[in-house]
């Protein structure tokens, strides 16, 4: 992982940081390139 993906991942994994209404942060990110992006796209049509 790069280190701004990595930094994102552990401020968003603190516990006790968001509302206790019985849904966890997941502890990654989805981070999507345009390479992906493209490639769905294409293989959508």
């Amino acid at each position: 992982m790069t280190e701004s993906v990595q930094q994102a991942v552990e401020s968003q994994a603190q516990p006790g940081s968001e509302e206790t209404s019985g849904w966890q942060t997941p502890d990654y990110v989805v981070v999507e390139t345009a390479l992906e992006v493209t490639a769905y796209s294409l293989n959508n049509r």
